[in-house]
């Protein structure tokens, strides 16, 4: 059961907290059935005249001593039960996030960010909830009926209880019917919230693309659809919930026509008092709470249970790169590359195969080729996003599996294909790895990525924001921001991923400007513009995965091959594209 195996872990951990709720709760309880005891005792006393007015007012002060005890344990409770739930709740969403953060691209890319998004959010309440509410009413039921019992059996009349208890094991059936049920309908419910949760993130994500394509009425329909489809798996959630209340009122209803015909006959025949039958009523109505509770538990548990499951899945995912590393310090950023074959998880084909490369310290190296030819897997090789088995690559004379994950990424700055900016500051997007920078080093950062002009025209300099990814700036301008977030980093290697994709010429010479003055670095530009790496030290041609030339930009176009006939091909479309 993954709900069990949940909370007995968190149980464990603070069981003080929750013993010393159920403590609190069994003393509410004790104090609850002394009431109707009391309230019997004072009618048989009215009855027979052992009581006065001065008597029936210290009899009324010490219920309302009662009541104001009762009161002062059920926020003691309240308090630690209701507040351990809500750090199992802190403690699985930073458990989930955690494990987000070192699962690879792989795992990503087989699973939607809604249904993630909502097994953080939705499922975690649930689980949450059961931790809470679930314990309390399970806890707080079972106290209260063996009480209950207790006092009806063995301190009023046995017999009337028996009578009256026939109901009940027809209740309990009625349950179980209901709640198994109620688990299977609430799983359901969570994958259309999932499903629904995924396409409204994708459609805000893609709206500007979705209005150009005049796409936004078929997009509501689609929208409509899920979202009935989620209210249809509530609607049956709700509907098999609300079959517990009359099952419930049944048995109460039940129990109670016995309690009268046989207590009334008890009664006439002087087995038990008047005030024995007052207090065996109002026990009886006692035993409302711990029916709806049994019924308000299960339907708790079961939804926890379904969560539970859910979140056990990602739970167990499994982590392909393992950050079992020692080394935390590099001796030198020297790379050594020698791929024998990599292929993508669920790929029939090798993204790479037969490469061998060797980078010395400050070297610069342009890696092109066309779509698809492996030059951005070389990237991902290279930051550990994937795990290699069939190669090595070394980092200052050691594999890199050797580092650990953090030390290891340190020594990277990393512009992709497709940078992501926050939403939150132009200054903060550009301070990201480095949070302590001055502005003018943000400043000179931006101004090396060619951003100082579009700097001077934003409203509010490095305080503007820039929305979520970035959305307020070009894609131009989002990629010199990336850069220039690179570039304030003291990482020694810099990884660009086509980061020139989306300038024009003259930033395109700019920047490389700039790059050619980070003599300091080592540098790995991928490009699939071949303008972009012809003053690198080496640069190396792929095709279909595998290296096909490899040399500086002079003796390739001396060679007049593949990297000869790309470069002659994108000299005559610059030439043919108008200014």
């Amino acid at each position: 059961m993954a709900l069990r195996r949940l909370l007995l872990d968190f149980l464990a951990t603070h069981r003080r907290a929750y013993l010393l709720a159920i403590t609190a709760l069994l003393a509410v309880g004790l104090l609850n059935m002394a009431l109707p005891w009391w309230a019997g005792r004072i009618i048989d006393d009215l009855n027979e005249g052992r009581i006065g007015m001065p008597g029936l007012w210290r009899s009324a002060a010490v219920l309302v001593a009662v009541a104001l005890a009762m009161y002062g344990l059920r926020y003691v409770w309240r308090m630690l039960l209701f507040g351990a739930s809500y750090q199992l709740g802190v403690a699985l969403r930073d458990r989930f996030y955690e494990k987000l953060t070192r699962l690879d691209p792989g795992f990503f890319q087989q699973r939607r960010s809604g249904d993630l998004l909502a097994r953080s959010t939705q499922d975690i309440d649930a689980v949450e909830v059961a931790a809470g509410e679930g314990v309390l009413s399970s806890v707080d039921g079972a106290l209260t009926l063996a009480l209950v019992l207790s006092m009806m059996m063995f301190v009023i009349d046995a017999p009337l209880a028996l009578i009256a208890l026939i109901p009940f094991p027809f209740m309990a059936w009625g349950f179980y019917r209901v709640a198994s049920r109620v688990q299977g309908y609430f799983g359901q419910s969570l994958e259309c919230f999932s499903a629904l949760n995924d396409r409204t993130q994708e459609a805000i994500a893609g709206l500007r693309l979705l209005r150009q394509h005049s796409m936004i009425e078929d997009e509501i329909e689609d929208f409509d659809r899920r979202a009935e489809a989620h209210a249809r798996a509530n609607y049956q959630v709700q509907r098999m919930e609300a079959r517990y209340d009359p099952v419930v009122f049944m048995a109460l209803g039940s129990a109670t026509l016995a309690t009268i015909v046989a207590g009334s006959w008890r009664y006439l025949d002087g087995a038990i008092t008047l005030g024995e039958l007052t207090s065996f009523t109002l026990y009886l109505v006692q035993l409302i709470w711990p029916m709806f509770a049994l019924g308000w538990c299960l339907n708790i548990l079961q939804r926890g249970e379904a969560a539970a499951r859910r979140l056990t899945e990602f739970f167990h995912e499994r982590e392909t790169i393992s950050d079992e590393g020692t080394q935390t310090r590099v001796s030198s950023p020297a790379l050594h590359i020698n791929i024998e074959t990599f292929t993508y998880p669920l790929a029939n084909t090798p993204a790479l195969f037969d490469l061998d490369i060797t980078i010395a310290p400050g070297d610069s190296v342009g890696i092109v080729g066309a779509t698809g030819s492996g030059k951005s897997t070389l990237i991902r090789l290279l930051l550990r996003q994937y795990p290699l088995t069939h190669g090595t690559l070394t980092l200052g004379e050691q594999a890199l599996s050797d580092y650990q994950l953090d030390a290891l990424r340190a020594m990277y700055a990393y512009v992709p294909q497709d940078p992501y900016l926050f939403a939150a500051t132009l200054g903060e997007n550009v301070a990201l790895g480095v949070p302590h920078a001055s502005d003018e080093e943000i400043r000179a950062a931006l101004s090396a990525a060619a951003f100082g002009p579009d700097l001077e025209r934003l409203p509010d300099g490095l305080e503007t924001r820039i929305g979520e990814r970035g959305v307020t700036l070009s894609g131009g301008q989002r990629q010199r921001v990336a850069l220039a977030r690179a570039l304030l980093s003291p990482a020694p290697i810099l990884l660009l991923d086509d980061t020139l994709s989306a300038v024009d010429q003259t930033t395109e010479q700019q920047l490389l400007t700039t790059l050619e003055a980070e003599r300091e670095r080592t540098c790995l530009i991928v490009s699939h513009r071949l303008s972009a790496v012809r003053h690198a030290d080496h640069i190396v041609v792929l095709d279909q995965g595998r290296a096909v030339e490899q040399g500086r930009h002079e003796a390739l176009l001396a060679q007049d091959g593949h990297y000869a006939r790309l470069w002659q091909e994108q000299q005559m479309r610059a030439t043919k594209t108008p200014s």
